[in-house]
């Protein structure tokens, strides 16, 4: 039984409507299952997420593909402190499993929870059987 779930990831509405989906069929299966999501401030969810009357908790995480030099250093810098944050969430919310659903959010989180023994799942929208 999944008493509480990590959903991680977002950005696009392709990586996080799908998220959506499988969170509402989990709750229907579960009434009482406790969710959290995790993204990025600057990601479609901070806007869903909360419409939706469900919890968001952002890492400061970026792209790591198709930007300068700089930007990559930048954003590679930060992954420790997202990793540690991940971490922090994973202590205070005990999930029983993490799913990330793609998104720069998906993961750190996956990788710590993964890190700490925590079961993960991936959801990928796009591939082919």
């Amino acid at each position: 039984m999944i008493e509480r779930v990590i959903l991680a990831g977002g950005g696009t509405g392709g990586h996080l409507f799908p998220g959506i989906a499988v969170h509402e069929e989990l709750k229907r299966r579960e009434p009482e299952l406790e969710s959290l999501f995790v993204g990025t401030a600057r990601g479609i969810e901070t806007k869903v997420i909360p419409a939706l009357g469900e919890r968001l908790e952002c890492l400061d995480v970026g792209p790591l593909k198709g930007r300068t030099r700089g930007q990559l250093v930048k954003n590679l810098l930060a992954l420790p402190t997202a990793g540690y944050e991940a971490a922090k969430l994973l202590r205070n919310f005990r999930p029983s499993l993490v799913i990330g659903v793609g998104g720069y959010a998906a993961g750190p989180m996956v990788a710590t929870a993964a890190a700490l023994g925590i079961p993960t799942a991936l959801l990928e929208q796009n591939a082919s059987v």
